[in-house]
């Protein structure tokens, strides 16, 4: 009775490790690291029965290349901290390689005593693409996996983010400066960084000189810069030391959702990155990020505040056929109510850098929706474009939804159409258009905007199967005095006649313009000389849609020609 009873208080010790890891195996090691306890389905997992684990040591099943994460994970639970989700690989008996996770912790009845959860590794992020010398993860694959971990943080346990500079690095990886030695440091420091990382690969390395570490916040900047240079002393014993500047970041952001944490740790980066690339040393650019941090965090905050409450107002700008004066349809623009710090194009912009903007695309959507089968629009003669960012045409749950409502809008196609912003270039073109001629076989037109600037351009048009490109009013504005840009613009016709699609440009401010764009055969004009965006100036839809320069003729709305006015 004496020893069920035993086993019994140590079963009630050992399951507290269901507290913070679902795992499949439950062992309880001593201060030497033998096993006195094994529950689970340890056969199917490592090869071995649990039963056959007691009175053995777990350290020899560790892959020899793992053991420097093992022996850390030990030696930071013996502390009495606890380790989550460090990636292992353990030898089974018949030679194959497995893949798990270890977590645990001191046990609370021994303190001698370990308390471990093995698992399988599925819930983790994969490992996406690496860096070949130091085989960590690039800057890509390193914030996908921050975000994955930090969304299933502990909110209590704030994780930290160190920055770490090595300004002597490319030397040493030059075959000048090293050849063979520098390969076998840089392997060195790639796996000396990740024993201190969570799970044992949360370390990316963001560019050639700089690196980013997520890691408990009992792991110190002393603690990696010791690692560098251990790893230096190891493989370059002959070279001068190598100076490592160190930055961390507290990862608290109690204010906002998980995700939503991940995603401005995820801007944050970015924007460092980007500027880091411009000069200044880590030590300064670290100094603005904390601050940063809490301001994309305050910013998040805004645009979820603004979409949930529906602090928002669409405005409406006419799209005039050049060829026949008619009104083709309006556009859709947002503009945020009682908020002058979140202006439209900024704020769509931050929203698409966060992750964001699909909440925003599917809120405008359906203001949108309920605006045109209201009394003031409900009519087949008016027709309405609504922003579709290419970031939520790449989000899964946001395509989800939108072809939750399209389905529900029958009575809106040919009436409502798309088109699609993006401030970022789309890495997934294929998924996009598939997600596109969804759209268009519902009967709705999609349309490419601000077609020739930044990442809209000439490649979108082979990937992406659209009804209309949108010209980019850069080169609108200066086509009366600038033979380029009319050169460019006849260019962008020619090709879209050739595909089947229509073209509209942008910024039209006088008369001169727009002739000039129907003798240049663009098909739509749009811009301050047909009309200002506005809101509908009555509830009668008689009156709501009139302005100076639009009017019903034989229930269509026309523009009246030469009655536009530059801006």
């Amino acid at each position: 009775m004496s020893a069920n009873r035993e086993d019994l208080g140590r079963t009630s010790d050992v399951y507290v490790a269901f507290a913070f890891a679902a795992a499949d195996v439950l062992v309880e090691i001593d201060d030497q690291g033998e096993v006195l306890f094994a529950v689970g389905a340890a056969m199917a997992l490592i090869g071995r029965g649990a039963r056959g684990l007691v009175g053995q040591p777990l350290r020899p099943i560790i892959h020899p290349s793992d053991l420097a994460t093992f022996d850390r994970a030990i030696a930071q639970m013996r502390l009495g901290e606890r380790v989550r989700n460090a990636l292992v690989r353990v030898l089974r008996p018949d030679g194959r390689t497995v893949d798990l996770t270890l977590s645990g912790y001191r046990s609370p009845s021994d303190p001698g005593h370990i308390l471990l959860a093995l698992g399988h590794p599925g819930g983790l992020p994969a490992a996406a693409n690496r860096v070949a010398a130091t085989q960590l993860l690039d800057r890509e694959s390193f914030q996908a996996m921050a975000t994955q971990l930090i969304e299933a943080a502990d909110p209590d346990e704030p994780y930290k983010l160190s920055l770490v500079e090595l300004p002597d690095l490319p030397a040493l990886h030059s075959e000048a400066g090293g050849g063979g030695l520098s390969a076998a440091f840089a392997a060195e420091l790639g796996s000396r960084l990740k024993t201190l990382s969570l799970g044992g690969d949360a370390v990316g390395q963001l560019d050639d000189t700089r690196f980013g570490v997520l890691h408990a916040a009992s792991v110190s900047a002393d603690a990696i810069n010791d690692s560098i240079a251990r790893a230096a002393q190891s493989t370059l014993p002959d070279a001068p030391p190598i100076a490592a500047q160190v930055a961390t970041l507290v990862l608290d952001v109690a204010d906002i959702p998980p995700e939503e944490a991940a995603r401005a740790l995820t801007y944050t980066l970015n924007r460092f990155a980007r500027e880091a690339q411009s000069g200044g040393d880590l030590a300064s650019l670290m100094k603005d990020i904390q601050p940063r941090l809490s301001e994309t965090v305050r910013q998040m905050n805004d645009v979820r505040e603004t979409v949930e409450s529906g602090s928002f107002d669409l405005v409406f700008q006419p799209i005039v056929d050049l060829w026949t004066n008619s009104v083709h349809h309006f556009e859709a623009l947002v503009r945020f109510k009682g908020n002058d710090s979140l202006s439209p194009y900024e704020t769509v912009a931050f929203a698409e850098d966060v992750g964001m903007v699909g909440m925003l695309d599917i809120a405008l959507l359906e203001r949108a929706i309920e605006m045109m089968r209201s009394p003031v629009a409900n009519t087949d003669s008016l027709r309405f474009a609504v922003n579709l960012s290419g970031r939520s045409l790449s989000d899964p749950a946001v395509v989800r939804r939108l072809r939750e409502i399209l389905v529900s809008t029958g009575d809106l196609r040919k009436r409502l159409a798309f088109e699609m912003t993006e401030s970022a270039e789309i890495l997934d073109l294929k998924a996009v258009n598939e997600v596109i001629q969804g759209i268009r076989q519902l009967g709705h037109e999609v349309s490419i905007d601000d077609f020739g600037a930044g990442n809209a351009a000439f490649h979108y048009l082979r990937a992406l199967k659209v009804d209309n490109v949108k010209i980019d009013g850069s080169y609108i504005k200066d086509a009366m005095r600038n033979n380029e840009d009319v050169s460019f613009i006849k260019a962008i016709v020619q090709l879209c006649t050739d595909l089947g699609v229509t073209t509209t440009a942008e910024y039209v401010e006088d008369q001169e313009t727009a002739n000039l764009l129907r003798l240049l055969k663009v098909r739509y004009g749009q811009g301050w000389y047909f009309g200002k965006p506005q809101r509908p100036a009555s509830d009668d839809i008689r009156t709501a849609w009139k302005t100076p320069t639009l009017e019903w003729r034989k229930g269509l709305l026309y523009f009246k020609s030469g009655a536009g006015s530059p801006s």
